[in-house]
């Protein structure tokens, strides 16, 4: 790859500003795609090109955002995207005249990447390779993916860069008011992600003002030294005399230029909104600064989608949860042989229940196909639970189909001094942009002595490092021995750790399990060399999480050994502490039984619990319900409820079937799929789950309802609808993700909805509401320069005398935009739902 341009430079770069807004100031119809005007209006870009660079940009972008198939699609011009890219990239490389670097613009493509849409990251990645191979060999100085939500479909596009161009690229995600981006990613994890890629420069752009993006810069570089990119919107867009503006002037710019810088941003420039004067008020307030030394925090950095752990010597020790391991598991290797993943969802749910930060996925069985499996059982997990994950696979394919199944960052285990894992594991790592654990074995077996150990980890993080993996990628495990065979090698394993740790300062794990092999009494030896591991360097262990003495050991050592500073973590953890004993457990056990059979045959309705003081105390059944489960019908309505709850959309198919039998096909809708829904969207509104989570229990209302509607049909009646709603993305705009969602939530939600697509003239979506006589039209829009379309079909619905309700949404819509126009503003699939109830008059 090219030299990054950012990594040690002296001053802080600025990159231009909004295209879309300059064409509308220039008077440019861009209701069709964009991309067109690189054939068909070249001078006009090139005079905007002009004008960035005259203003003070160092970087200018081509006109090339959604010069994707997928795109281009939406417009018949897929079969063009090597002709519209190139011509992009000419038109600005003529403009820049050496004066500036022009970045290829490569934007998301409005589809979801599996689990959570129907495209593979393979497509994905060979739809952005065919634009990015285009633009670099046009002659493109970087590549800048931006405006990404969902961190899969940023991976592909980076995959896709680095194999077909040498070109630096950059990153920016597009986050929301809460700090995520749609797909619910923070950017700290974002920041760990792609500085696994050892991308040029990571950050953020779009949907914000400038006001929000400074604490952004700030979580991302106490996370990686990587150069931050910075260009946010010119405010929220308001509507004044008719007409679309962003509020910010440049002096907004002005102003917040150098606290970007201060935060450690490194480029600085403008996204949706912003004008030449913008850039130039930038370019005044940033031309005698320098970026500041970013000084992030150190470890082993791994991420789910949602979540960053860190792995190391000041950080907790962290519980790598076992479990997934089909050795000696008889149930699991069956399941497993059977393509039966159920029992991999249930270890997940349990073990991160149990405390577990991170979990390891194990799928080998002989005589199964270990890459289906170990692709089908990360993505099991991944739909399961928000932790982080660790591969534990030998097998190249069965690893490389697992870390394209991957959102996060994850760990790969493992690589040991075998030639062949140098070989076939390390390079995927490097491409896929992984942490690796290595082994302290190679082809000779494992030694007994710690500096033999430590000498093969020497070799493996050198040969890492020639890779271009980082220390701070690694984490080593110097392995354990029984200790009933070999006692003194225990020893050396904790000599091991110290030497790894003296050297190299990487993070350090252990299958801590394996040292009470053929022994009784396990969980206490287990435990007792867990603490002396800790002490001796170890910063994380693969055990059993459901292991309470584990879990207690390895808290109460973090405090002895001063990696729980104050003893924060130990004081929240067992505050409550009362010791356990097993004799103690038995007779409690022994004496519940005793009471619960008495007061059955009393005809009583009663449960037991033993308080502090071992008093008996009575409590209704009733009232030993969490409040969540009192929601919760009875019975096999429960099981519907709980399976929409856990977005399991093939387990709720048996029990609707069964319920069938019981109760009226829409009473099992009104009574299970509908309230869990609603529960649903009340989680996703307080931050406990996000967009993916909601979307799967939305696709296990559907499976249920398909179920539900195919017996009512069967019956010879209709299902009840509550509502008729049409939906488009309107006329100039192509995006339809947004739409998309309110569509699915609202249809499992209980309405009918038509879908009319994206680029949806006025007139259409008149003609269908009429025709159809919806009770409610929704509009959406995400583009800057189609917001008057969604102003022109509301006045085209009323000036046809159709009084129907309208709601708008989008990331460019506001409230204010919202009623300014006469619509309903909805700011997510959610709150559409409860919108369209509310219109309706329908009770939730």
């Amino acid at each position: 790859m090219k030299k990054n341009p950012f990594r040690d430079s002296e001053k802080i770069w600025v990159l231009d500003g909004g295209m879309g807004t300059m064409l509308m100031r220039k008077g440019v119809d861009v209701n069709y795609a964009p991309e067109l005007l690189n054939i068909e209006k070249p001078e006009i870009l090139k005079e905007i090109h002009r004008e960035y660079i005259e203003a003070g940009a160092d970087i200018i972008e081509t006109n090339t955002f959604g010069s994707n198939r997928i795109k281009l699609s939406h417009y018949g011009l897929e079969d063009r995207v090597k002709e519209l890219t190139a011509a992009g990239v000419r038109i600005a490389k003529e403009a820049a005249k050496n004066k500036a670097l022009v970045a290829l613009s490569v934007g998301p493509t409005g589809v979801f990447v599996e689990p959570v849409g129907d495209y593979t990251f393979d497509e994905l990645v060979d739809v952005f390779k065919e634009q990015i191979e285009a633009g670099g060999e046009a002659g493109a100085d970087l590549v800048l993916i931006e405006t990404m939500s969902d961190t899969k479909e940023a991976k592909a596009a980076v995959v896709a860069a680095q194999e077909v161009c040498d070109l630096p690229v950059m990153v920016s995600m597009t986050y929301q008011a809460d700090g995520r981006t749609l797909l619910g990613t923070p950017p700290e994890v974002s920041a760990a992600i792609f500085e696994g890629f050892g991308v040029a420069a990571i950050g953020a752009n779009c949907s914000l003002g400038p006001e929000s993006f400074v604490e952004l810069i700030k979580r991302m570089a106490n996370i990686t030294d990587t150069p931050i990119i910075i260009y946010a919107n010119a405010g929220l867009p308001v509507l004044k005399d008719g007409k679309t503006y962003y509020p910010e002037p440049p002096e907004t710019f002005e102003k917040y230029a150098p606290l970007f810088v201060e935060a450690g941003a490194n480029i600085i420039g403008g996204c949706c909104g912003t004008t030449p004067e913008h850039i130039k008020a930038i370019k005044e307030a940033v031309k005698t600064l320098k970026p500041i030394k970013k000084n992030p925090v150190k470890g082993l950095k791994v991420t789910s989608r949602t979540e960053l752990v860190i792995i190391g010597t000041n950080h907790p020790t962290r519980i790598i949860g076992e479990r997934i391991n089909p050795t000696g598991k008889k149930k699991l290797q069956e399941a497993l042989k059977k393509e039966d993943f159920s029992l991999v969802k249930e270890e997940a749910k349990k073990q991160v229940e149990e405390g577990a930060d991170i979990l390891d996925v194990n799928v080998g069985v002989p005589g199964i196909n270990e890459a289906q499996a170990m692709e089908k059982a990360v993505k099991t997990v991944i739909e399961t639970v928000n932790v982080p994950i660790m591969i534990d696979s030998k097998d190249p394919e069965a690893v490389e189909r697992a870390l394209k199944m991957c959102d996060g960052k994850p760990i790969v285990n493992s690589c040991s001094g075998e030639e062949k894992d140098i070989k076939n594991i390390l390079p995927l790592v490097k491409k896929y942009g992984a942490n690796i654990l290595v082994l302290g074995i190679d082809d000779e077996g494992l030694k007994e002595k710690a500096e033999d150990r430590a000498a093969i980890i020497d070799k493996l993080v050198e040969e890492c490092q020639k890779l271009g993996i980082p220390k701070d990628f690694i984490i080593a495990d110097v392995l354990n021995l029984a200790a009933s065979a070999m006692q003194e090698a225990t020893r050396e394993t904790l000599k091991a750790i110290r030497i790894v740790k003296e050297r190299h300062g990487i993070a350090t794990t252990l299958g801590v399990s394996n040292v009470s092999f053929g022994l009784p009494g396990r969980s206490l030896l287990n435990s007792s060399f867990m603490a002396m591991a800790i002490e001796a360097g170890l910063d994380s262990g693969i055990v059993n999480p459901a292991d309470s003495r584990m879990v207690e050991t390895i808290y109460a050592s973090d405090v002895l050994v001063g990696k729980d500073k104050g003893a924060t973590r130990y004081v929240e953890k067992f505050q409550n502490y009362k010791p356990k004993t097993e004799d103690k457990e038995c007779r409690e056990l022994l004496r519940k039984i005793c009471q619960i059979s008495c007061a059955f045959l009393e005809g009583e309705k009663i449960s037991f619990e033993v308080g502090s003081e071992g008093k008996k105390e009575k409590k209704s059944l009733e009232e030993d319900q969490s409040k969540e489960d009192e929601s919760i019908p009875p019975g096999i309505l429960g099981k519907i409820f709980k399976k929409v709850l856990e977005g399991d959309k093939e387990g709720i198919i048996k029990p609707t079937e069964e319920a069938l039998k019981e109760f009226e096909p829409m009473e099992i809708s009104d009574k299970a799929l509908i309230p869990a829904l609603d529960v649903v969207g009340q989680r996703f509104e307080k931050g406990e789950i996000f967009l993916p989570q909601m979307l799967r229990s939305a696709q296990a209302v559907q499976s249920a309802f398909e179920i539900i509607k195919r017996e009512v049909k069967k019956r010879g009646g209709n299902v009840k609808v509550d509502g008729k709603i049409v939906m488009a993305t309107v006329y100039g705009d192509v995006h339809e993700i947004g739409k998309n969602i309110v569509i699915t939530m609202l249809e499992n939600s209980g309405f009918e909805v038509i879908d009319l697509g994206t680029n949806v003239p006025p007139e259409k979506i008149v003609e269908v509401a009429k025709k159809e006589k919806a009770d409610v039209v929704g509009l959406s829009a995400l583009m800057t320069t189609t917001l008057p379309s969604m102003e022109e079909t509301i006045k085209k619905l009323r000036e046809a005398g159709l009084d129907v309700p309208v709601i708008v949404g989008g990331a460019v819509v506001t409230p204010e935009y919202a009623k300014e126009i006469g619509g309903h503003y909805s700011e997510d699939a959610q709150e559409a739902v409860k919108i369209v109830r509310k219109i309706l008059n329908i009770s939730d």
